[in-house]
C-alpha cells in the first residue's frame, strides 16, 4: 500500500494539474479560519485577560489562574531538565549566537559627493513579542531562534507567549536569552493579547514566531489592522520541505528528511523532485519501514497525504519547480549542488549535499529556523538580526555639500511645483554665499603664506575627545604631577627678564645671567631667533627630518624659505655630507638634540666639525628640550667657544611643567641683547615666574632628577617587555622620555590602544616613519597597562 501519493510524472501533467500539485492544503479552509480568528481578535481586544483564560480552557483544555510564569519558576527550570538536554541547548545557543552575531552591520558613512555624507544607523525595536508553538511538541529550539537575535539586537522589552503547560526546556532556553516575561497562552488569542495589550500582557510593537494556521492568520489580520500599530515578522505557518535529488542521492537519507519534516504537523507538506525514476520508486517503496519506527505515525500519514513525489526530465526542471513553489526548506541532495544553488531564487533555507539534513538547521547549525512559508519565500527572507531592528537614514551636508547639490534639488522641486522645498535650499544658499563673500574679503587682506599654512598638529589638537580617564602617552609630558602653588599679586606688570629667575637658571646651568633669555616655552625661542636673523627675501633655514615640526611651521608663518635634509634612515644620524653641499643662503640650522620623534643623540664631534666649516656665518640652534634625560650630552660648554651657537631649553619635559610654558635661550651675551629687542615686553607672567623659581630650588631639583631616573627605569622595563611582542618590528634607541616603535601594522595597534583608552602619537604622516608610533614613557602602572594591552591583543 502506498502511504504517499502516486508518483507524478511532471511532463505528463497539464498546467492546471501542475498548479494543483504545488498548492498548499491550508488555502482550502482559509475562509473558515479567517472568520474564526477575526472573532478571537475582537473578543480579546474587548475583554482582555478573561477572554485569554476562556480560550485557553476552550482550545487547550487548561484552566489558568495566573497567565504569567513566575521568575522563580523560570530560574528553577535548570534543575528540572537532564544534563544532556541542558548541554545540547547550550551548544545550540552558542552556534546560533555566533552566526547571528556576525550579522551586525557596522556603521559606515559614505561621502556621496564632496560634502554630502550619508549613513544608516540601527536601533532595536523597543517592545517585541515572541510566539513559541506548543501543540504536539515543546519547541524550545524556537525560543533560541527568536530570543538570540532579539538579545543581540538589544531589544529592551521582550515578552514570550506559549500554550500551557510551558515545558522546563522552553523556560530554560528563555532564561539563557534573558527573557523574564513569559505568559502561558497560545494560539490566535496569544497573538491578539500581544497586539492589543491586556491587563497582564503589555502591547508590543512587533510579533515574531511560527505557528499553526490560526496563529498565522491572526498575525496576518493584525498586520492589516492599522490601529493596532503592531507589525509581524513574516507569514510563518505549517512546515514544508522540498528535496531535489539525482542519481547519486541516497534514498534512505531522502526518506528520513521527508519524515522529519512531515512529523511537525498534519498540515505539513513535503516534496521529492528527482530526475531519477529509480530513486522515486525506492523512496515510495521503503518509506513505510522508517515510518513504523516513529511515534508520530498518524500525524505523518496525514501530512504525507498532502505531499508528492515528482519525476522530471532534467535538473533545470527541478530548479523551475523549486522556484515556483518557494519552499520553506530546500534540500539539494545532488552531485552538482553548486550549479543548482546558483539558480535558486526562492527558498527560506537551503541544505547542500548528503551530509546536511534539514534537522541541523532546525536546531543547532547556527542559521535560523523561523522561515517564510506559503510561498512567501519568493518575497520574504529568513529571520535575522535586522528583523529586530529599525534602520534609520542619516545625512549630513557641509556648506559646500549643500552648494554642490543645490541646483539639482531646486530644479526638481520647482518642476514638481513644491516651492517650499526649493526655498529651503535657496535661503541657505544665499546665506552661505554671503558668508563666503565676507571670508573672501578678509582673505584678500591676509598674507598668502598664512592662508596656505598647515599649522602645527599638537597632541591636544589631534586628540579632541574628552581626556578624562585616558592614559595620555602622546605629548611627551611628564607622567609625574608637579605640585606648586602661587598667591602673587597680579596688578603690576612683571619685569621683562626677571633677575630672580635668571639667577636661578644661571646657577642650574653654570652660565652667567648675560647668557640667558627667558621665553614662553622653547617655541618662542624658535620664533624670535628666526625673526631676528632671517631676511624673508634671501635667507633660508635648514633642519633635518624627521624632527620637531615647529621649525617648519614657524618658517611658514614668517614666510621664510626652508630646506629639509633627511636624516639617515633607521640610524637617524645627521647627513653632514649632504648639509655641507647645501649651505648656500642658509642663515640658521636647527638641530633637535635629543631628537623628537626619533629619540637619538647627534654626534657632538660632527656638530663641532660643522661649526668649524661654517666659520661663524650661520647660526646653529641646538634644541635641548629633552636634555635632562641625558644631561651629559649637553652642548652648553660650547657657548663661550662658538659665538653662533644658540641653545633652547624648557621646563616642560623633565621638570613636569608643560602647562607652565617657560623656556630659555642660552647663547653669547651680544645675541641675548639683540634678542631682547625682539622679544615681547612681558614674556613671563608673575605666576609663571613664581612657579619656575620654585622648580629650580635645591629641593625640587633633587625631585626632578629622581623623576628623570624613574622615567628612565620605566623606559628600560617597557622596552624589555615590548621586545617580546612579535608584531613589533623594531624599537629605536632613545635618550629621551619617549620611544619610537616600528610595527608591522601600526594602524591596528594605534586603534587597539585607543579603544583601551591609551593615547599614543601616530607618526605615519612622516615619509620615513611609516608604521611607527611614538610612545611617551608613563608611570610604571601606565607602562604595564600598555604592555598588557598589547600582549592581550597578541593572544
Amino acid at each position: 500500500m502506498n502511504i504517499i501519493n502516486n508518483i507524478i510524472y511532471w511532463n505528463n501533467c497539464n498546467k492546471d494539474h501542475k498548479k494543483k500539485i504545488l498548492s498548499r492544503p491550508i488555502f482550502l479552509t482559509d475562509k473558515i479560519i479567517k472568520n474564526s480568528v477575526k472573532n478571537i481578535l475582537k473578543n480579546v481586544k474587548k475583554n482582555g485577560d478573561s477572554s485569554l483564560k476562556k480560550y485557553s480552557l476552550l482550545f487547550d483544555k487548561i484552566n489558568i489562574d495566573n497567565l504569567q510564569i513566575s521568575k522563580e519558576k523560570i530560574s528553577n527550570s535548570q534543575f528540572n531538565i537532564n544534563c544532556d538536554i541542558k548541554n545540547a541547548i547550550k551548544n545550540a545557543y552558542s552556534n546560533i549566537y555566533k552566526f547571528h552575531k556576525s550579522q551586525i552591520i557596522k556603521k559606515k558613512i559614505i561621502e556621496i559627493i564632496p560634502g554630502i555624507f550619508c549613513s544608516q544607523i540601527f536601533r532595536p525595536i523597543s517592545k517585541i513579542g515572541l510566539y513559541i508553538p506548543g501543540g504536539t511538541s515543546s519547541l524550545f529550539s524556537t525560543v533560541l531562534m527568536l530570543g538570540i537575535p532579539a538579545q543581540i539586537a538589544l531589544c529592551p522589552n521582550i515578552i514570550l507567549c506559549s500554550p500551557a503547560p510551558i515545558s522546563n526546556e522552553i523556560l530554560f532556553a528563555a532564561n539563557l536569552c534573558n527573557i523574564k516575561n513569559i505568559f502561558q497562552i497560545g494560539g490566535a488569542h496569544a497573538i491578539a493579547a500581544m497586539a492589543f495589550g491586556t491587563k497582564s500582557i503589555n502591547k508590543v510593537d512587533k510579533i515574531f514566531g511560527p505557528g499553526n494556521v490560526y496563529v498565522t492568520e491572526a498575525k496576518r489580520q493584525i498586520n492589516n489592522i492599522l490601529s493596532s500599530k503592531t507589525s509581524i515578522d513574516m507569514p510563518a505557518g505549517p512546515s514544508e520541505l522540498m528535496i531535489i535529488a539525482d542519481e547519486l542521492s541516497n534514498y534512505e537519507f531522502i526518506i528520513s528528511d521527508l519524515l522529519s519534516q512531515a512529523e511537525h504537523g498534519s498540515d505539513s507538506q513535503v516534496f521529492l523532485i528527482t530526475t531519477e525514476e529509480k530513486i522515486a520508486k525506492l523512496v515510495q517503496k521503503n518509506i513505510s519501514k522508517q515510518l513504523e519506527k516513529l511515534p508520530k505515525k498518524n500525524i505523518i500519514l496525514k501530512s504525507l497525504n498532502n505531499s508528492h513525489i515528482i519525476v522530471v526530465d532534467n535538473i533545470d526542471e527541478c530548479i523551475n519547480i523549486a522556484n515556483m513553489y518557494a519552499p520553506e526548506h530546500l534540500i539539494i541532495q545532488c552531485k552538482n549542488y553548486k550549479y543548482i544553488l546558483s539558480n535558486i531564487n526562492n527558498a527560506g533555507s537551503i541544505f547542500l549535499g548528503n551530509w546536511t539534513p534539514e534537522s541541523v538547521g532546525d536546531y543547532a547549525s547556527g542559521t535560523n529556523h523561523v522561515l517564510p512559508t506559503y510561498g512567501y519565500a519568493s518575497t520574504y527572507s529568513c529571520l535575522s538580526i535586522s528583523d529586530f531592528q529599525k534602520k534609520i537614514y542619516v545625512q549630513k551636508l557641509t556648506q559646500n555639500g549643500l552648494l554642490n547639490i543645490s541646483s539639482t534639488v531646486e530644479i526638481m522641486a520647482k518642476t514638481e511645483k513644491l516651492l517650499g522645498h526649493s526655498n529651503s535650499i535657496t535661503i541657505r544658499k544665499k546665506f552661505i554665499n554671503k558668508q563666503k563673500q565676507k571670508i573672501k574679503n578678509i582673505n584678500k587682506m591676509i598674507k598668502k603664506n598664512i592662508l596656505n599654512l598647515i599649522p602645527y598638529q599638537s597632541a591636544r589638537l589631534l586628540y579632541k575627545e574628552n581626556i578624562n580617564n585616558k592614559i595620555l602617552l602622546n605629548a611627551n609630558e611628564s607622567p609625574i604631577i608637579s605640585l606648586f602653588s602661587t598667591n602673587k599679586i597680579l596688578n603690576r606688570y612683571p619685569e621683562q627678564q626677571p633677575k630672580t629667575l635668571l639667577n636661578a637658571y644661571s646657577k642650574y646651568t653654570n652660565l652667567n645671567n648675560e647668557n640667558i633669555l627667558i621665553t614662553r616655552g622653547a617655541d618662542e625661542g624658535i620664533d624670535i631667533v628666526m625673526r631676528t636673523f632671517c631676511n624673508q627675501k634671501d635667507d633660508q633655514i635648514l633642519f633635518c627630518s624627521p624632527t620637531y615640526d615647529m621649525y617648519r611651521v614657524t618658517a611658514n608663518i614668517l614666510n621664510i624659505k626652508y630646506l629639509i635634509i633627511s636624516s639617515k634612515k633607521n640610524t637617524w644620524e645627521i647627513d653632514f655630507e649632504n648639509i655641507q653641499k647645501n649651505l648656500s643662503n642658509i642663515k640658521i640650522i636647527y638641530f633637535c638634540n635629543p631628537n623628537n620623534p626619533t629619540g637619538n643623540i647627534f654626534d657632538k664631534n660632527k656638530i663641532i666639525k660643522l661649526f668649524k666649516l661654517i666659520k661663524n656665518k650661520i647660526i646653529i640652534v641646538i634644541d635641548e628640550a629633552y636634555i635632562e634625560f641625558c644631561i651629559d650630552q649637553t652642548m652648553i660648554n660650547l657657548i663661550n667657544k662658538y659665538e653662533n651657537l644658540i641653545i633652547l631649553r624648557t621646563l616642560s619635559k623633565a621638570f613636569g611643567l608643560a602647562g607652565l610654558r617657560c623656556g630659555f635661550i642660552l647663547t653669547n651675551k651680544y645675541i641675548i641683547k639683540i634678542l631682547c629687542k625682539v622679544i615681547a615686553p612681558y614674556p613671563i607672567s608673575i605666576p609663571v615666574l613664581d612657579i619656575a623659581l620654585q622648580s629650580l630650588n635645591k629641593k625640587n631639583l633633587i625631585i626632578m632628577k629622581n623623576n628623570v631616573n624613574k622615567i628612565i627605569h620605566n623606559k628600560k622595563w617597557l622596552i624589555n617587555k615590548l621586545n617580546n611582542l612579535k608584531f613589533i618590528k623594531y624599537i629605536f634607541k632613545s635618550k629621551t622620555n619617549f620611544i619610537l616603535v616600528k610595527f608591522y601594522d601600526s594602524n591596528i595597534i594605534f586603534n587597539t590602544l585607543n579603544k583601551n583608552n591609551i593615547i599614543v602619537r601616530d607618526q605615519n604622516h612622516e615619509k620615513l616613519l611609516k608604521n611607527c608610533l611614538r610612545i611617551t614613557i608613563g608611570t610604571f602602572d601606565e607602562c604595564k597597562k600598555i604592555f598588557f594591552t598589547l600582549q592581550k591583543y597578541l593572544n
